[in-house]
């Protein structure tokens, strides 16, 4: 059983800077089709759910923003999403599922089931693009 399974899919990550502690990753897992829950990695890789949830993505976003702001709260870069045929010019700020559907491709063109057109992410940070490979590793996405 995967950590999709588990613990619902994988939408998009965070950090906190805890004192002690360093960076603590966050996980927003979409555990239900209107519950959008953020999870708490700890040093063991284990995802403990918080009590931070929503019915979308932008709101569990925009709760954890202001529930954690005195935190350093902030999200992962995982570049920028444009839209197919015709490419937005600035495109949107990718989340992490869109990010890995993209770079999971050859072409990087994958269909976003959400928007109902096909996409591509360019500009993913490094950070998002190791922390992708070694989720994989551990199939928690």
């Amino acid at each position: 059983m995967g950590a999709e399974d588990k613990l619902g899919k994988l939408i998009h990550v965070g950090f906190l800077q805890e004192k002690g502690k360093g960076t603590i990753n966050l996980f927003l897992r979409q555990v239900s089709p209107h519950e959008f829950v953020w999870f708490r990695e700890d040093s063991h890789s284990e995802e403990n759910q918080t009590d931070l949830s929503a019915p979308n993505a932008e709101d569990a976003i925009r709760l954890a923003e202001r529930e954690w702001s005195l935190e350093g709260f902030r999200l992962l870069r995982c570049g920028f999403r444009y839209t197919l045929p015709e490419r937005d010019e600035h495109g949107t700020n990718a989340l992490f599922h869109q990010m890995v559907s993209s770079y999971s491709t050859p072409s990087g063109v994958y269909f976003d089931d959400d928007l109902g057109h096909s996409c591509i992410v360019h500009a993913a940070s490094q950070e998002a693009r190791d922390l992708q490979k070694r989720l994989q590793q551990q199939q928690r996405i």
